[in-house]
């Protein structure tokens, strides 16, 4: 028995490790043609080892015969010195006509005057992440396609608003006109609320971090809400000592946003007045330093589908908005590496509690004091 047939005996132990390796394995000659299969070949690949077995490595690997570099080719390994495996994700034709992504690698071995090249198959996650990177570029496309509606709906919204600007001078007699009027701006208005609600959806999120007070930008959204909505009845609480508890490195604008979202979906109760009582402590996540911000209101608690759904894009339980809200927040905060999450308390209402780490530098006392109390322009 020559020292090849020797290598492929049963009482081999090189084949007897090749046959109870969890991989599938094929070796091949220094002309590509396929000498060995072990048992995973065919439950992976769907070929017996009689079928495979004198056929080309590169009828099995497509790939290797379509590349330019012909380093990588079975033939070439063969006849060139090579110090490294080599291979990764391939395409594998399987005897039903199906392809496979897995991991190859290809080793070329010296069995005394015989040059032979080992390929090794692994389990490969490139096709679930290939998926996945497909997933992201349909909504990529989906967001340009949204956010390029959006632009293009509200600059024909304003225009409407214009129009309607010059009809009411011709209307300005009539009470009846002017009040279907009105009706219409508030219309237009709302639906110009949306679009810009989806735009900032769909636009990629760029941070411009400074250290910030987290619970008197929360205040001060409030104030804010208040005006706009013309809410006086409302009240906030915040709980907590005056310290740097609620201290992080943020994007304030954005941050603002997140606390206008919240606030926005407290003040929607059917009974007017909510209570708000904002709480702050230090915490880590993922081993970094953190602020946990919880913003809780004594109105209604969240559906049992809002509690599992409330983040999720499109999803509303109004009869008004974009669903987009909490969303957009969920965003934000995890452009933070921070985590956001709904709940009902024990003690009733609804709670919004979100983590996001600190990432503070070190201040002196007058720039402290400058975050806590901003100049205004």
């Amino acid at each position: 028995m020559n020292a090849l047939a020797n290598l492929f005996s049963s009482s081999s132990l090189t084949r007897q490790m090749m046959e109870v390796s969890p991989s599938a394995v094929v070796v091949a000659n220094h002309a590509g043609t396929i000498l060995f299969a072990n048992e995973n070949v065919q439950q992976w690949f769907g070929y017996a080892r009689s079928e495979i077995t004198g056929s080309a490595l590169d009828g099995l690997l497509p790939e290797i015969s379509q590349r330019d570099d012909h380093a990588h080719s079975a033939h070439a390994m063969a006849q060139t010195p090579i110090d490294m495996e080599q291979g990764g994700p391939q395409r594998v034709v399987c005897k039903d006509g199906s392809e496979m992504v897995v991991d190859v690698t290809l080793v070329p071995v010296e069995e005394q005057s015989e040059s032979l090249i080992l390929a090794n198959f692994s389990r490969s996650d490139s096709g679930t992440l290939d998926g996945q990177r497909l997933e992201s570029e349909r909504f990529d496309a989906i967001a340009k396609m949204i956010s390029g509606l959006a632009h293009e709906s509200r600059n024909a919204l304003q225009r409407a608003v214009a129009c309607l600007d010059l009809l009411e001078l011709d209307f300005s007699e009539s009470d009846r006109h002017l009040e279907l009027s009105r009706k219409i701006r508030r219309s237009l208005s709302d639906l110009l609320e949306n679009y810009d609600e989806v735009r900032r959806f769909a636009a990629p999120i760029t941070l411009s971090r400074t250290a910030t007070h987290l619970a008197p930008l929360c205040h001060s959204v409030f104030d804010e809400l208040q005006r706009k909505c013309d809410a006086w009845a409302n009240r906030i609480e915040i709980a907590g000592d005056d310290t740097d508890d609620d201290l992080a490195c943020v994007d304030r604008g954005k941050f603002q946003e997140v606390f206008h979202q919240i606030l926005d979906n407290a003040f929607d109760q059917p009974h007017g007045r909510v209570n708000i009582r904002v709480s702050h402590e230090r915490t880590t996540i993922r081993n970094r330093a953190a602020v946990r911000i919880c913003i809780h209101n004594d109105g209604q608690p969240f559906y049992a589908e809002a509690l599992v759904r409330a983040f999720e894009p499109f999803y509303t339980t109004k009869q008004h908005g974009t669903g987009l809200g909490l969303s957009i927040s969920r965003r934000i905060v995890e452009a933070h590496g921070g985590q956001i999450l709904a709940r009902n308390p024990d003690a009733g209402g609804a709670e919004i509690e979100f983590v996001v780490p600190r990432d503070v530098p070190q201040l002196d006392q007058a720039q402290r004091a400058a975050m806590a109390f901003p100049v205004a322009d």
